[in-house]
């Protein structure tokens, strides 16, 4: 193959055409995975200003697109907006040829164009998008956009690499199967795999390389309830299996853990039965785990918060000494994209043994990641599923631990997993015998203890205003607390208890929504606030794509979508429904007297869930 350098910049000064083949899937990034991508480019631009930021290889044959597709779609949309900004982004129009799709060809090409087709309309590039308007949006305050529009399209760097003209249909076919069975995206990996990992070994190389690869499906949990006949293994016993796992894992490694580990039976009667007389035994299944996640599976079901290489990171990050911890740059550090390098610097001086050492770890912190940490619905409207269970003795309920990880997902992103996943793992590890009471006290103190989620920022007004750059996460832990207190109360007889009981929180719910309109200079029907209406207790969080095209509505069209989702059984921000309900659902009680007491109270229960002693705060009849 014969690899070549990229950028916007020099495709848009190019002829050539990019065509995706119909044999292709079709796009499928969602807005989180936009997201990412702008945030992980403004870091790089942020830092410096004049270097590349590589988005990985596509791979083609002749003009077709064999492989990426979806950064060359996503690339396409980034321009349809950052046109806008950096008039040469404009030239990306029609770069991007979808063969025997002239629907979707058509809809992207009028992007460009100040009325898309909405006849013709794609919702997956629709909602990137809006993301990308969002996005540009949520940063326009503090980022000279026009130079970052200018950044991406002169440094957003790819390689492409040119299968040989003579490839034929078979070719191809096994050019595919070899991407379907190892991934593309596995590349970086498989050779830390090859050349550090199992390199160092001078025995017992099968069994560490079945390790690596039954961790590395992070989707498919390693221990799951056995089913016989129309019976499955009650939580009891599965509970045993894994506790003996997790915390008898150096007397029973390696043969001994098969009774735990290895004969999987998984829950679907249409799964197949899966046993192995030993751990050596195991094989992966086939299956390319970052395209699993890009797919998202879109049904029942769920999947890992983590991919492969985050975790992979996080459990080199646990290996290091507290020393090398500190010194080492986060931000590079866990960026999957240098995980070779990352790897090969801080394991230089590793033989054998260590090397060993990590793969048993990988195995020992995949059982305790995959029993209590929580997993992703694949469905929009799923709730997260954690396998712990065991709060028969304590005050809190796994209910209470599922809501608070979700909360510091939707939080975090690949860069700063790290935080809590971390000393959690750590914490479990070492403490077999905790409650679910001091299971959620420690993933308190985690969060507590992050820099960024310090109490202090609560007496900076404008750390928590909008537009700060702790906002966000003030109103997600205030929307935890709340729904927290709620329930604990059990008062299941009101009808404000299920409302709350219900909600859960989403990637996407990541904008800061003003009740009382932005712009209400000159406005009927609207008194301007000046400053006041940036405040926190005029503020809620809405879907970020949604925020972009009807973020200036009026109170009552805001109070109206309290109404709709509480028909649909799952709001979106517990502190609007609590101004729904001081409002009496009347828009004109919404005053600045009502804003200011809101915010009081609100500040206490962010003030108070810092303490041991929390206040009651009455629940919204």
């Amino acid at each position: 193959m014969e690899n070549n350098k990229f950028t916007p910049e020099t495709i848009c000064q190019g002829t050539k055409t990019y065509n995706i083949p119909i044999y292709q899937r079709l796009f499928a990034w969602d807005e989180a995975n936009v997201m990412q991508l702008l945030d992980d480019l403004k870091d790089q631009f942020v830092k410096s200003p004049d270097k590349p930021y590589y988005i990985g290889m596509l791979t083609m044959h002749g003009n077709d697109l064999v492989d990426g597709q979806q950064r060359f779609t996503v690339l396409s949309l980034i321009a349809s907006v950052f046109q806008r900004y950096y008039a040469p982004w404009s030239a990306m129009k029609g770069k991007l040829h979808l063969s025997a799709r002239g629907d979707d060809a058509d809809y992207l090409c009028s992007l460009f164009s100040d009325k898309p087709k909405a006849d013709v309309e794609n919702q997956k590039m629709r909602k990137g998008r809006e993301a990308i308007e969002a996005w540009v949006k949520d940063n326009e305050s503090t980022l000279d956009i026009t130079s970052y529009a200018e950044y991406l399209f002169k440094y957003c760097t790819f390689f492409i690499a040119t299968l040989p003209e003579g490839y034929q249909p078979r070719d191809l076919n096994k050019y595919f199967e070899a991407m379907n069975s190892t991934g593309r995206n596995l590349e970086s990996y498989e050779i830390v795999k090859v050349v550090k990992y199992l390199k160092s070994m001078t025995s017992e190389q099968d069994l560490y390389n079945d390790i690596w690869n039954i961790v590395a499906d992070m989707d498919k949990p390693l221990i799951r309830k056995k089913t016989k006949g129309d019976k499955k293994e009650n939580e009891e016993e599965f509970r045993r299996r894994y506790m003996e796992a997790i915390y008898q894992f150096d007397i029973l490694f390696p043969e001994e853990l098969r009774a735990n580990i290895n004969d999987l039976s998984k829950p679907d009667e249409n799964d197949q039965q899966v046993t192995f007389e030993s751990i050596r035994n195991l094989q992966p299944d086939g299956h390319n785990p970052d395209v699993r996640r890009q797919d998202r599976y879109y049904g029942e079901g769920y999947h890992s918060i983590l991919s492969f290489p985050e975790f992979l990171l996080q459990i080199l990050y646990i290996q290091l000494p507290l020393e090398v911890r500190e010194a080492v740059n986060v931000n590079e550090f866990f960026d999957t994209h240098k995980l070779q390098t990352t790897i090969d610097e801080h394991t230089r001086s590793w033989k054998e043994q260590e090397w060993k050492q990590f793969g048993r770890e990988l195995l020992r912190y995949r059982l305790i990641y995959d029993y209590y940490v929580i997993r992703i619905p694949n469905s929009e409207a799923g709730d997260y599923n954690m396998d712990y269970s065991d709060t028969a003795d304590s005050d809190v309920d796994a209910a209470v631990i599922t809501q608070i990880q979700s909360m510091l997902f939707v939080d975090s992103s690949s860069k700063t997993y790290y935080r809590w996943i971390v000393p959690l793992l750590e914490y479990l590890k070492a403490n077999p015998d905790a409650s679910a009471d001091a299971i959620f006290q420690k993933i308190q103190e985690i969060d507590n203890n992050i820099d960024e989620h310090s109490r202090a920022f609560l007496e900076d007004e404008p750390s928590y205003s909008y537009g700060g750059r702790r906002t966000v996460y003030f109103l997600r832990r205030l929307d935890f607390y709340l729904w927290l207190k709620n329930h604990r109360s059990k008062n299941t007889s009101e009808e404000s208890y299920s409302i709350i009981n219900n909600f859960r929180f989403k990637r996407g719910i990541n904008s800061q929504e003003h009740l009382h309109p932005q712009h209400d200079e000159d406005r009927d029907g609207y008194k301007p606030w000046g400053q006041q209406k940036h405040k926190f207790g005029n503020l809620f969080l809405i879907s970020s794509s949604f925020n972009s095209t009807q973020s200036d509505d009026t109170i009552n069209t805001k109070f109206g979508r309290i109404k709709d989702q509480i028909a649909y059984s799952r709001i979106e921000s517990i502190k609007l429904y609590y101004i729904w309900c001081l409002c009496n659902k009347e828009e004109k009680q919404w005053t600045i007297e009502n804003m200011q007491q809101h915010q009081k109270e609100m500040m206490g229960v962010l003030l108070d869930s810092y303490s041991d002693e929390k206040e009651d705060l009455a629940i919204p009849e």
